[in-house]
């Protein structure tokens, strides 16, 4: 693993320590907890391994550093837009991140990212189902260990394609053996057979027979190209996949990259799929090759009933972009815009989740055609924060958040001494 990932994954571990302490303590002295704070309070005080040691004893130690740090440099790039925008001055948000911390866990960023600058409501903070509570312990303790493949891209297309499941195909899987495959004359769409975030993505665009412009402008034959991406592979295995071109309802609301629908679903109650709620993501800028908003996008929510969408905007790390009804580039409406296809993305959303049925929760990215939803990929460890980004109530008070309790008692036993406040097993999630 390179050297700047395993320091961008430790301070990651840092963060998510130092944000999940307050929650972790006060259900450690007895407060009143729901199944979901009990869950990760349990899961918090109990490291697995070397590195979660590390930095469980680096956040108890290091905390105060990690939050004031993160208000005063998020206060400090956020703060004047803010101020200029709504009048709130910057040592009143600095204040508000600093009281939400204490009662909720929420750190500078998230404070911006779920408009808490807005009102600074203590109550509208814990509505939040926070990162650090799915990623490090809800959605972990309830995926089964060696199940059905989300995380290898390769694996879930051919996964996918034996279900009968319309997917992106799949021209190649390259893992640094040769290879007799041939590239089709066709514009192409390169990504790391694993990896998250839309890193390592390239578009190559078919300029003239068997001729590729990549990255740059770059031209390279069919051969060169296949020949770089070999070679790449040895190190981190690559797919190929053709480009695909977007309904022409949507063409007008991206800078070039696909858009995608983020459906995700949980099974309920009865153990059948429910789709529970969307975003809609789109490039801007310069970006012509992915729609992640890890990568600069912008995604609106659309309603999980109609398919009509929110206002847009990113995530929410940089105040001066704001909030859009238009596209920022090409000025095509997206507020109020009715997806096409939605019905049929949606079906297709849980005709997925039954073919991955081990699974409770899956973030399914589905592209739009102009003849129906296709999917692209699916991801066991949605990222829930940015979703409630265009929510003013959060996941812990919403139907997401009731069948993840429910889950969590069915699988975990809340009458162990091991998790504290046994009783409040039957409260509700919100709190």
């Amino acid at each position: 693993m390179p050297s700047s990932r395993r320091v961008n994954e430790h301070l990651e571990r840092f963060v998510y320590r130092v944000a999940g302490l307050p929650i972790a303590v006060s259900t450690l002295l007895g407060a009143e907890a729901s199944p979901i704070d009990q869950a990760f309070a349990h899961r918090y005080w109990h490291p697995k391994g070397l590195n979660e040691w590390i930095s469980l004893a680096e956040g108890l130690a290091l905390w105060p550093l990690g939050v004031i740090g993160a208000s005063l440099w998020y206060s400090a790039r956020n703060g004047p837009t803010i101020k200029r925008r709504g009048g709130k001055a910057v040592r009143k948000q600095l204040a508000e991140q600093l009281r939400l911390y204490f009662s909720a866990g929420v750190l500078g960023p998230w404070y911006y990212l779920f408009s808490l600058d807005e009102d600074g409501s203590s109550d509208r903070a814990r509505s939040f189902l926070q990162r650090f509570e799915t990623k490090t312990s809800l959605f972990p303790l309830l995926k089964q260990s060696g199940g059905s493949p989300l995380n290898n891209k390769a694996r879930f297309a051919e996964h996918c394609a034996k279900s009968g499941l319309r997917t992106v195909q799949l021209i190649a899987h390259l893992d640094g053996s040769p290879t007799d495959v041939r590239l089709p004359d066709s514009d192409l769409f390169v990504k790391r057979a694993t990896g998250r975030g839309g890193r390592g993505a390239e578009r190559w665009n078919r300029v003239a027979p068997f001729i590729y412009e990549g990255p740059g402008g770059e031209r390279l034959s069919a051969d060169e190209l296949l020949a770089r991406l070999i070679r790449r592979s040895r190190h981190r295995p690559q797919i190929i996949q053709p480009r695909l071109n977007p309904h022409p309802d949507l063409a007008g609301v991206t800078a070039g990259a696909l858009p995608t629908t983020r459906i995700v679903t949980c099974l309920n109650e009865q153990g059948e799929p429910e789709p529970l709620i969307a975003l809609f993501r789109m490039s801007i800028g310069s970006n012509s090759t992915v729609d992640n908003m890890h990568a600069g996008g912008i995604a609106a929510q659309p309603d999980i009933k109609t398919g009509r969408l929110s206002r847009a905007s990113d995530l929410g790390m940089d105040a001066r972009i704001g909030w859009h009804s238009v596209h920022p580039d090409t000025g095509e409406q997206i507020e109020g815009r009715v997806l096409p296809y939605w019905e049929e993305a949606k079906r297709l959303a849980v005709e997925a989740h039954r073919a991955f049925a081990d699974r409770v929760v899956v973030g399914w990215d589905i592209a739009i055609l102009e003849d129906g939803p296709i999917l692209v990929e699916g991801n066991g460890n949605p990222d829930m924060d940015i979703i409630q980004r265009f929510m003013r109530v959060g996941l812990r008070r919403h139907r997401f958040g009731e069948l993840i309790a429910h889950h969590l008692r069915q699988r975990l036993h809340f009458d162990d001494p091991a998790f504290h406040t046994p009783e409040s097993a039957s409260t509700s999630a919100a709190r």
